[in-house]
């Protein structure tokens, strides 16, 4: 299998705008976020003689203060909601998988298929054949005024998309030459004819779907895409292993695995693609780091934490290390690790290491994602889940 290595395997580009200024004392805007500490109090409001009054309560209860008992660190101000809880609100995003790209829209398809029509209606690209059961909208053949030698072919594929009420957007072009006899199905290739012309395509789609004009309605023939299979699922049997189903390629399963596992509450120390294996550390309370963490900003919580060493311990192990500490022996459920020769696997019977195994396998949707320890058996349900859960919620 390729390896791919989530900085370089899926990319995100959204297709929101943001506005720029300069903040600060000095800069367009006065930083305000202090300006709470000299607020003056008001006088309660006075309710006239004769007028029936409703108890009134604090909407936002702030505690009693004096002098400088803030700023020494009394009241501990709340954290902010998990990083991963926000994740995905622009509503549509680029994304790009080695050769591939494709839309994300954050909307179910039920939603995104009559803004496709619309979009394509807009854009004067007649619309010759529309099947909402499979999801797939197909142009006429177009000739384009810079290559009167060719004739011009799109086909949108609507799928669901990783996480729920989401929809990935598909493109792929056909060119063939002009004097060609046309007509019935068309065999789409696996690649788009001209990546250049597939590239523009999606972006006129993407700023399409994000504008605040696009249709706000639904479709009832749409809601069949994608409603009997879900591309992500946790399963957990009775009697069994939990573990995540996903009907994606190899290539891509990997990449968003990855993508999640250097996410939310996971620290990745090592990665194999080949023997489809992560070894990582989990600290529930990274859910909130930010890059601003490591600079001393807003989201720096004080010194090292019993999850920073485990951290840095798990750091100096390598993966042939954890390889040869591997439990073959009977009971111990091997299986995922039967297929691994040649790296010294199961070799030691050394204790197990800090942090868990994510293994990978299974072929091209059909893919299976499971957690174990650093010994290679399972977890106590209720753990597997709850790690499972925060792969999940981060997968793209």
């Amino acid at each position: 299998m390729k390896k791919l290595t989530v900085g370089a395997g899926l990319f995100i580009s959204s297709v929101t705008l943001a506005g720029c200024g300069v903040f600060g004392n000095d800069g367009y805007f006065r930083d305000r976020s202090n300006d709470y500490q000299h607020a003056d109090s008001l006088t309660p409001l006075r309710i006239p003689e004769g007028v029936n009054t409703k108890h009134q309560e604090e909407l936002y209860e702030i505690p009693q203060i004096a002098g400088e008992q803030l700023a020494q660190g009394d009241f501990e101000v709340p954290r902010p909601q998990a990083i991963s809880v926000n994740a995905g609100l622009d509503k549509v995003k680029i994304q790009k998988l080695g050769g591939n790209r494709w839309v994300l829209v954050t909307q179910p398809p039920e939603e995104v298929w009559p803004q496709l029509h619309q979009f394509l209606r807009s854009s004067g690209l007649t619309l010759e054949m529309s099947d909402a059961s499979a999801g797939v909208l197909e142009t006429a053949w177009m000739t384009f005024k810079e290559s009167p030698d060719t004739k011009d072919k799109y086909r949108l594929q609507v799928e669901t998309g990783v996480q729920p009420d989401t929809t990935e957007v598909h493109v792929r072009h056909l060119s063939v030459p002009s004097a060609a006899q046309v007509g019935g199905s068309v065999n789409w290739p696996k690649q788009s004819s001209s990546p250049e012309r597939e590239g523009w395509m999606i972006d006129e789609m993407s700023t399409a779907l994000a504008s605040e004009t696009a249709a706000a309605t639904a479709s009832l023939v749409a809601q069949a895409i994608g409603s009997s299979t879900l591309k992500v699922q946790l399963r957990e049997p009775a009697g069994n292993e939990p573990y995540i189903a996903m009907g994606l390629e190899m290539d891509r399963a990997w990449a968003t695995v990855a993508h999640a596992v250097n996410s939310g509450a996971y620290r990745l120390h090592r990665e194999d693609a080949d023997i489809g294996l992560f070894y990582v550390t989990y600290d529930e309370e990274r859910e909130l780091a930010t890059d601003e963490e490591d600079d001393g900003g807003w989201f720096s919580w004080g010194g090292k934490s019993d999850e920073d060493e485990l951290a840095e311990s798990a750091d100096q192990v390598s993966l042939q290390q954890i390889l040869a500490g591997i439990d073959l022996t009977e009971g111990a459920e091997p299986v995922l690790f039967k297929e691994i020769k040649g790296l010294g696997v199961g070799s030691t019977t050394s204790e197990a290491y800090p942090g868990y195994l994510i293994v990978i396998r299974g072929n091209d949707d059909e893919i299976e994602v499971r957690v174990r320890n650093t010994r290679g058996q399972p977890l106590s349900r209720n753990e597997a889940a709850q790690l499972l859960q925060s792969i999940q919620q981060n997968l793209i």
